[in-house]
């Protein structure tokens, strides 16, 4: 989905500023998937996965990246991202300069925060949240935007650590996923370099018994933590196969991959993920509706 963002690093000043342009920083541009779910969400990562060096997501994002990008966010089978070049540079960010980017996110490295901000028509640069990081790189917030459903935390469900098989197994296992004749299909399982558990899944669509479209996604569902909760993993896709098939407008290969309620929150009963996803279908369908 191509909602642009923008990652940057403050210059000078100190403090929370409410408004993107309040305080003075210099960065570059991110083509693809720039919302907090998506960017944010991958610079949190970036930050724990330097273990809390921030000067370091600066150097490899920004420094080294100096045209902008069109994805930096690695699919669990790649390395690199994907970089502008001087030849074919992303379009310039500065803080009076974001009508081309729906959100605008900023490393403090003295105060070890990163502030976000949405410079949507309407938002017009207001900071949507921050999240501190200790010094090893923990977050003080699992997310950017969570909602207020996320903000649960439920007695552990520990069980032998979940491997690609296991976790295919029961994805097997669960009620078809189909609307019309759209399906569908959880194709393979893999472990990621952070030990984390990825899946791929198509989307297939066919028109009077013909093939007319397939939609491949690579889905980094499961995070490392969560593993060592088989139940708990268990019920989040219970409860993803029970609101998909509640709604037809659900059967998206990309929906359901933009889902990340295992590290969003500290749900782990069935219901509790049923009533987070719907909360996350009420707001990205009905904002989908509104656009």
């Amino acid at each position: 989905m191509s909602i642009p963002g923008a990652i940057a690093v403050y210059t000078s000043g100190s403090g929370v500023p409410e408004h993107v342009s309040k305080r003075p920083w210099r960065g570059v541009y991110h083509y693809w998937d720039g919302s907090p779910s998506g960017l944010g969400q991958h610079l949190m990562e970036r930050v724990q996965r330097e273990k809390g060096d921030m000067q370091a997501v600066v150097r490899q994002l920004i420094d080294d990246a100096p045209w902008g990008w069109s994805n930096c966010m690695e699919k669990p089978q790649k390395t690199a991202g994907e970089r502008h070049t001087e030849d074919d540079p992303g379009p310039r960010v500065a803080p009076e300069e974001t009508g081309l980017v729906a959100y605008v996110y900023v490393f403090d490295l003295e105060a070890r925060r990163m502030d976000a901000f949405s410079t949507y028509v309407g938002d017009d640069g207001k900071r949507i949240g921050s999240v501190v990081f200790s010094p090893t790189g923990t977050p003080d917030l699992p997310a950017l935007d969570l909602l207020p459903e996320e903000a649960v935390t439920e007695p552990l469900l520990p069980g032998e650590e979940l491997s690609p098989q296991a976790l295919k197994d029961c994805l097997d296992g669960l009620p078809a996923l189909e609307a019309g004749s759209s399906f569908i299909h959880w194709v393979d399982t893999w472990q990621g370099p952070d030990n984390s558990l990825a899946i791929k899944l198509r989307r297939v669509t066919f028109e009077e018994e013909e093939l007319s479209g397939v939609e491949e996604f690579d889905w980094n569902a499961v995070p490392h933590s969560a593993r060592l909760e088989p139940d708990r993993v268990r019920h989040f896709l219970e409860a993803l196969a029970e609101v998909v098939s509640e709604d037809s407008r659900l059967l998206d290969a990309c929906w359901i991959a933009s889902q990340d309620s295992l590290r969003r929150s500290g749900a782990r009963q069935r219901a509790s993920f049923a009533r987070i996803l719907r909360a996350h279908v009420a707001r990205d369908v009905g904002a989908a509706g509104e656009s």
